[in-house]
């Protein structure tokens, strides 16, 4: 028996397809870079026709060498298993290719592997990076910059590090729960806080507390979380187990706000907002609405992924060393855990 050794099949190049149409190999050239350079109807069809005989395709890689860049944006994320940065991560996908860029994926599971992800994506000259879920150090940064790659923290803002940032204002949001809270007539507040170190919950946790001592309540509970489901539903445990004198509940999450919601209709004994109102934070749409009637803080992320997106490419063709930073303002949703005064 006679075995036969597959055989890769050559690919089909610029040339080919120049002789195959009729045309000058710098016409095929044309019509597959978008170099603004006008190409006849008639030889733009003749080009195609032949590509697809010949099963051409141009290489991007090869277009990128050339022309030094990629036109790949990578992305790194933390959480896949969170609505809001999966929102996030499809609207960037969209943007990015209606402007002629491709999205890269890098997938970490904890801080640490930032650095080792963003080494790759610059070894694949990636055109820039957006960083969700993790924070940068500023070595990291300055080694960005060596190569002129932007790079942009998304929900999160640079401590220590200068790089862009887009971010909601969590400080802002925080003093306008504590205000929303206070004038329904609360006075015995909790915090679910999310990842200590972030960011996001830092600013929402001062801003929370400084916004009560505004209105004089100097006493904030802080229960520490994950921004996770489950952290939520043991914060409530915590709460019942140390008898905390509590008429209100903001959670640094909607995931937090579900679990904690989810351990008193579970268990029992309390409930919202008959005995306390509860309010979350990001806003991501509830599928079923009528189990978790949550009033949220939403995030406005359209506009924080478009914002985004729009100065990742102004940097790109314009690489500056100075960070941007833009910070957007939200809504309070209001549902059914809010207690009216």
């Amino acid at each position: 028996m006679k075995h036969h050794r597959s055989m890769k099949v050559k690919r089909s190049s610029s040339k080919d397809v120049a002789r195959e149409a009729g045309v000058s190999q710098a016409t095929v050239s044309r019509v597959f870079n978008t170099s603004g350079i006008p190409v006849s109807e008639s030889k733009r069809q003749k080009v195609l026709a032949a590509a697809d005989k010949l099963g051409y395709r141009p290489s991007i890689i090869a277009r990128s060498l050339h022309s030094q860049s990629t036109k790949i944006i990578g992305i790194v994320v933390k959480r896949f298993d969170n609505e809001f940065y999966m929102r996030s991560l499809d609207l960037f996908t969209q943007l990015f290719q209606q402007r002629g860029y491709s999205v890269m994926l890098f997938n970490i599971n904890d801080e640490a592997g930032v650095g080792e992800k963003l080494r790759t994506a610059l070894e694949y000259h990636v055109a820039g990076m957006i960083i969700t879920s993790a924070n940068l150090s500023s070595p990291l940064v300055q080694w960005c910059l060596r190569f002129n790659t932007p790079v942009f923290l998304f929900n999160r803002l640079s401590e220590g590090a200068k790089v862009n940032s887009v971010c909601s204002d969590n400080l802002e949001a925080g003093e306008r729960i504590a205000d929303y809270l206070y004038e329904k007539g609360h006075r015995r507040p909790v915090y679910v806080s999310g990842e200590k170190d972030s960011s996001t919950n830092k600013e929402r946790m001062e801003g929370f507390i400084s916004g009560m001592k505004k209105h004089g309540i100097d006493q904030v509970t802080v229960v520490e979380g994950d921004f996770y489901y489950n952290s939520g539903f043991s914060a409530a445990e915590t709460v019942m187990q140390q008898e905390l004198s509590f008429d209100c509940v903001f959670c640094g999450s909607d995931y937090m706000a579900m679990g904690f919601y989810d351990y008193f209709r579970i268990r029992g004994g309390l409930s919202s907002p008959e005995d306390f109102s509860l309010i979350g934070f990001d806003g991501i749409p509830m599928k079923h609405e009528d189990l978790y009637p949550i009033t949220t803080y939403r995030q406005p992320l359209d506009r924080m992924v478009q914002k985004t997106v729009q100065a990742m490419i102004r940097n790109i063709e314009h690489f500056s060393p100075e960070p941007e930073h833009y910070l957007f303002s939200g809504e309070i949703i209001e549902r059914k855990t809010v207690r009216p005064r």
